[in-house]
């Protein structure tokens, strides 16, 4: 079941298109922190779902509006979207909890949350043909987001493998 949090830090619509990546996040902190955070107009931040580390999803931005969790493009980026359009216009963004601590593990409750969650999106929006994380858009400021315990830990291949989408051309 998904918890609806509105977030008023959103455009409506679509203006470039239909979304072509979903791109996951790290919360660097704990769901509640990242419900209030994305609560407050002056954040001026969104993604639309946030996955806490017991399976639970809350819903932040609907899918057909815009969220802003995925900032601008950065030197050394490898998104697959078209140049000089922002990310947030092509993706749904996903924010998984980690309690504050990049050595968290993904648990096994929040990878299939994060895995069913991934495949409704793809059902409802099939433009979708990307898996991105955050660092391949902004490799720069965001190089820990989703982080090692996406990446190392091999779960980051696992939701590629388990989705049928695609990594972003280029990316590591």
């Amino acid at each position: 079941m998904t918890s609806w949090v509105a977030s008023p830090n959103f455009w409506s619509g679509r203006v470039a298109g239909p979304p072509i990546a979903v791109v996951l996040h790290t919360m660097a902190g704990t769901i509640d922190s990242c419900d209030s955070w994305f609560s407050t107009p002056r954040s001026q931040v969104s993604t639309h779902y946030g996955v806490g580390l017991d399976g639970a999803i809350h819903a932040y931005v609907r899918t057909s509006d815009t969220a802003w969790g995925n900032g601008i493009l950065e030197a050394g980026n490898s998104w697959p979207g078209r140049a000089g359009i922002n990310p947030n216009r092509l993706s749904v963004s996903i924010e998984t909890e980690d309690w504050g601590d990049p050595a968290q593990e993904v648990t096994d409750d929040e990878y299939a949350a994060v895995r069913t969650l991934v495949r409704t999106v793809h059902a409802r929006h099939p433009s979708i043909a990307y898996l991105v994380g955050h660092d391949e858009i902004a490799p720069q400021s965001r190089a820990h987001c989703p982080g090692d315990r996406w990446r190392a830990s091999g779960r980051f291949q696992q939701l590629l493998d388990d989705t049928g989408l695609q990594a972003a051309p280029g990316s590591a």
